[in-house]
């Protein structure tokens, strides 16, 4: 009888060794539906442009203001001032006769260097335009032979480039409401280029 005992107890192991096995064996997960976020438009930002600044031209009172006080301290610098013109000792009196921005109502400014005096190293001008004045100008201009162009706000030039022993350069700017000269005693490319810029300067004083 003992045999029997035996083989039914191992018999039982092996049961109960099997049922735990299958009881072990991980349940497989619920499969979850995933739901994909609809895409969104991005919000439009509305954007205001700047509403332009009107300009508006202004002449000079004299010549102690027609250039920006660092043109000024630039100038005296060098040992260039300004002795004649209106707002000087000597008044618009430096030359015998008016300049032709004198003759349309405007001022001439003289400035000297020190190391070449009783002759104007630079001539700075402006006066008034109008629709009265305007295609004169423009035409006596012309008529003197310079050069033409424009800057990058579509106003005429007229100028030389004049050379380092002389003449001088000459640069004209002409805008709807202004007339802005720069005369220097000599000429040539780096000369000329500062008339330009001095010029620039003019315009800047004469719209602010």
């Amino acid at each position: 009888m003992t045999p029997i005992r035996l083989l039914s107890s191992a018999t039982a192991l092996m049961l109960a060794l099997g049922l735990a096995g299958c009881a072990s064996e991980p349940e497989e997960p619920a499969a979850v539906d995933t739901v994909e976020p609809a895409p969104t438009e991005p919000t439009p930002v509305e954007t205001t442009e700047p509403a332009p600044v009107e300009q508006t031209f202004a002449m000079p009172a004299d010549c102690t203001v027609i250039i920006p006080e660092a043109r000024v301290e630039f100038f005296l610098a060098q040992g260039i001032s300004l002795v004649g013109g209106p707002g000087t000792d000597i008044g618009a009196t430096y030359l015998p006769e008016p300049t032709r921005e004198e003759a349309a109502g405007g001022i001439s400014c003289f400035y000297e260097d020190s190391a070449r005096p009783n002759i104007a190293a630079f001539t700075l001008s402006v006066a008034p335009v109008s629709t009265a004045n305007r295609a004169q100008i423009v035409t006596d201009l012309a008529a003197q032979g310079l050069n033409t162009g424009e800057t990058v706000n579509g106003d005429a030039t007229f100028w030389v480039l004049g050379d380092e022993e002389g003449p001088g350069a000459v640069h004209h700017v002409i805008t709807d409401d202004a007339w802005v000269s720069v005369v220097t005693l000599l000429g040539g490319e780096v000369f000329y280029e500062e008339a330009v810029v001095i010029a620039a300067d003019i315009l800047d004083v004469v719209y602010n």
